[in-house]
Formats: C-alpha cells, sequence, structure tokens
C-alpha cells in the first residue's frame, strides 16, 4: 500500500487511469475545489442519509491519517458535505483530503487551508447533523463503487479510484506509464514530433 501511495503520490490521476486500463474516473462533475492540490490514499467511506449529509461529520474524528474521506450524500448532489472548520479539522488530524459527489461551503476558507477538496461545488447551505451516517461501507460516487481501502488519486483533471482487486499489477502499470510519460517529453523536447514521441505507448 505504501509503495502505491509513493508512486501515486508522484504521479498524476490521468496517469493512474491510463495505468488502470482506462478506468476507475469518477463523474467529472467531481472536480477540484482547491486548484493545483493533489489528493492521494485510501478511502475512508461515509453514506450519509438523504438531506442528513451533516451526521458524516463524525468521520473527522474517526478517519485514520493519510486516508481520503469518500462522502456520499445519499442522492442529494446539492447536499452540504464539509465546510471549512471542518476542513481544518481534518487538516490536523493528517486527513489526505475529501471526494464527495455533494457539495462544500466556506470555500475561501477551504482554499485558504490548500486542503485538498473534491466535489460538485459549492453552497451556501448548511447540512442537518440528525441522522446517523454509516462509515466504512461500499459507497456508490460518481458513477463508481468506493469500497474502504481503495486507493484515491485526484487532482486538477479529476479523481480516479484504484479498486483493491488491481493492487497486485497496478504498481508496475503504472511505473511504465511514468516511464513512458517522461519518455515522450523527452523526445518533444529532443525534437521528434508529437506522433513519435507517442509511438509504442503502453
Amino acid at each position: 500500500m505504501e509503495r502505491l501511495v509513493g508512486l501515486l503520490a508522484d504521479a498524476s490521476a490521468a496517469a493512474a487511469y491510463e495505468a488502470l486500463g482506462r478506468r476507475g474516473d469518477l463523474d467529472p462533475a467531481i472536480a477540484a475545489q482547491v486548484p493545483g492540490t493533489i489528493c492521494v490514499g485510501p478511502a475512508y467511506t461515509v453514506s450519509a442519509p438523504p438531506h442528513r449529509s451533516g451526521s458524516a461529520n463524525r468521520a473527522l474524528d474517526l478517519a485514520p491519517p493519510g486516508s481520503v474521506l469518500v462522502i456520499d450524500t445519499g442522492g442529494d448532489p446539492d447536499a452540504c458535505a464539509l465546510g471549512g472548520t471542518g476542513s481544518l479539522a481534518a487538516q490536523m488530524r493528517g486527513i489526505a483530503g475529501c471526494v464527495t459527489n455533494g457539495r462544500v461551503r466556506d470555500l475561501a476558507e477551504i482554499r485558504a487551508l490548500r486542503f485538498p477538496v473534491f466535489a460538485r461545488g459549492g453552497t451556501v447551505r448548511s447540512s442537518r447533523k440528525d441522522g446517523t451516517a454509516e462509515f466504512q461501507i461500499p459507497v456508490a460516487i460518481g458513477g463508481q463503487l468506493v469500497c474502504p481501502g481503495d486507493l484515491v488519486c485526484a487532482d486538477d483533471d479529476g479523481v480516479v479510484v484504484i479498486g483493491r482487486q488491481y493492487f497486485d499489477t497496478f504498481a508496475e502499470r503504472l511505473a511504465a506509464r511514468l516511464s513512458f510519460e517522461r519518455d515522450a517529453d523527452a523526445r518533444v523536447r529532443a525534437g521528434a514530433s508529437y506522433a513519435q514521441a507517442v509511438s509504442g505507448r503502453p
């Protein structure tokens, strides 16, 4: 796991997508709310009941350092999954970031923190906290099933989830993809055409 996280931290969501056989990508509507940030780590999944996404806040105290909060807002795409103070609490505990199919508020605060958040956008709404969220169960988000411990790689291009069933071969495939990308860049800088540079891509 540590090796995969290290490789992904030096890669990109696009490289992960290619190495995974062009799969695992979330709906592009779930996008970076803090430009220029990268989020990599095992998924800590949260399933919030409809219109009660505030009940997911307990995950801020439960998710282990290095994990990525993956919050399903219960089929309500306009629900607020996270705010500024929650982002600060997550960052202080070493949580790597948050991915949600809902929205977030206090974007100026979140951007000042440089806390990686991937969501459908901002909102002025708060969220009710009187429901009971479920933690560490499979969730459906952005067209993908995300299970606890799946790896998340997210950046300005989007979000990719690497399921555990791919872990055995993914490191080798990602290393090959990154090597190809470095070689292609070197060929272009040396004067090769784009077609020449990308020939033989993995």
